[in-house]
Formats: structure tokens, C-alpha cells, sequence
């Protein structure tokens, strides 16, 4: 994947999580979540509750992260 020019970069340590480290951790920058969370008009802690960071990769030459709405699980109608 080609580098983007004139952008931010910041170096993270990643982190092994879940059983025999199934899944690996790295942190996404603040000010990402903060400029998210402004365009829909949220709090950071409304952003983090309803939306969820999405991976994108294909040739594993790079990775793109979007975020995507939560879809709430429609609760059973109740019997009359």
C-alpha cells in the first residue's frame, strides 16, 4: 500500500489478547475517535458505544480502518 502523503504517523506497540493470542491489539490515535465522534455529533463515550472500528485488507500489503454503526438485535415481540 502505498504511503500517504503529508499525513500523521505514530508508531503503537501491539498486544496479543485472547486465547493463545488469537487476536492481536493495536491502538488507534485519539484524535481519530475524537474527529469521528464530532462529525456525528457525539461524545467520544456515544461514539465508542455506538460504533465499531472495521478492518479492511485484501493482500495484507496494508490495512484500512473505517467505522461502521452498531445495528441494535431487534428484541422478540412478546406473546399477547
Amino acid at each position: 500500500m502505498a504511503e500517504i502523503k503529508n499525513s500523521y504517523k505514530r508508531r503503537y506497540k501491539m498486544r496479543a489478547v485472547g486465547q493463545d493470542g488469537l487476536n492481536i491489539v493495536v491502538s488507534i490515535p485519539r484524535v481519530v475517535i475524537e474527529r469521528e465522534a464530532e462529525k456525528h455529533g457525539l461524545t467520544i463515550e456515544k461514539f465508542l458505544e455506538r460504533f465499531r472500528a472495521v478492518a479492511q485488507y485484501d493482500n495484507f500489503e496494508g490495512v484500512r480502518y473505517t467505522f461502521e454503526k452498531i445495528k441494535k438485535e431487534r428484541e422478540p415481540a412478546l406473546p399477547n
